[in-house]
C-alpha cells in the first residue's frame, strides 16, 4: 500500500508539478516575455464571449491595436462570427483547448484531440491554422511540456485578473506592473 502511494504522488509530481515549475517558474519550453520590453502583447483567453468580445473588438479597433486571442474551441464553434471577425480585423488566434480545463487533470490524449479539434475549428472559419497555444491557468502537463514541436507555448508575465475586480482596480494593476516589468 505504502509503494502504491509513493507510486500515485511520484505519478502526480511527474505530471504536474515538475512541468509547472520548468515553464512557470524557469520558462522552459514557453514564451512568457518578448525581447523587446518596450513593447506590450495583449492577449485574451476563454473566448469567445458573445457579449465581451464584440466589445472588446470594438474598443481595439478604435484604438488601432492587435491582439492575440486564445479561443476555446466549443465556444469557437458556438460564435464562429466572431472567430471570423478577430480574423478580418487582423488578430491573432491561438487555441485555448476544445474545452476550459486544466491539463492537469486531463489525460494527454483529452488534451491532444482538444489542440486539434480547436485548430481544425479555427481553419474551417478563418482559414488559417493556429500555432500558437495556452493552456488554461497556465497548467502544463508532462506530455504537453514535452511535445513542444507543434505549437508555440505562450504564457504571460503580467496578468490583470480581471476576473476579481472593478474596471479602476484592474487598470491600476495593470499600469503597475507593466512598469515593474518594463524597469
Amino acid at each position: 500500500m505504502e509503494f502504491m502511494i509513493s507510486a500515485i504522488i511520484f505519478f502526480i509530481l511527474l505530471y504536474t508539478v515538475i512541468p509547472y515549475f520548468l515553464s512557470r517558474g524557469l520558462g522552459v519550453n514557453v514564451v512568457k516575455r518578448g525581447r523587446d520590453l518596450s513593447k506590450i502583447a495583449f492577449t485574451f483567453d476563454d473566448g469567445p464571449n458573445p457579449v465581451y468580445t464584440p466589445i472588446l473588438l470594438d474598443l481595439l479597433k478604435k484604438n488601432e491595436v492587435k491582439a492575440t486571442f486564445f479561443v476555446v474551441g466549443t465556444k469557437a464553434e458556438k460564435y464562429p462570427e466572431l472567430i471570423q471577425r478577430m480574423h478580418n480585423e487582423g488578430h491573432l488566434i491561438g487555441i485555448h483547448n476544445y474545452v476550459h480545463h486544466s491539463n492537469w487533470f486531463m489525460s494527454p490524449w483529452k488534451v491532444r484531440n482538444g489542440l486539434k479539434n480547436t485548430a481544425k475549428v479555427i481553419k474551417s472559419i478563418a482559414g488559417v491554422t493556429p500555432i500558437y497555444y495556452r493552456p488554461p491557468w497556465g497548467m502544463l502537463n508532462l506530455f504537453d511540456f514535452m511535445r513542444r514541436g507543434k505549437y508555440k507555448i505562450i504564457l504571460w508575465s503580467i496578468m490583470a485578473e480581471d476576473w476579481r475586480t472593478s474596471e479602476r482596480c484592474i487598470k491600476n494593476s495593470a499600469n503597475k506592473r507593466i512598469h515593474l516589468c518594463a524597469c
